[in-house]
């Protein structure tokens, strides 16, 4: 888990590293002025913001 301070970093990050893994990575806002990029393994501790996988954000029924 990294955490960042605007969303556009993380989700940058997180496309990033969903492409170059080929793996899945989420993007959530633990408070304000707090996002954090995190593996489906991990803890979330707030609201998720966004599903990346291969680069791409997942639609809302492909998130499970």
């Amino acid at each position: 888990m990294n955490t960042y301070q605007t969303a556009n970093q993380a989700v940058g990050v997180a496309r990033t590293l969903s492409k170059s893994s080929a793996c899945t990575i989420l993007v959530y806002q633990a408070g304000a002025g707090k996002y954090v990029t995190a593996r489906p393994t991990d803890a979330v501790s707030g609201l998720v913001i966004g599903v990346y996988r291969n680069g791409y954000l997942l639609p809302i029924g492909q998130r499970a």
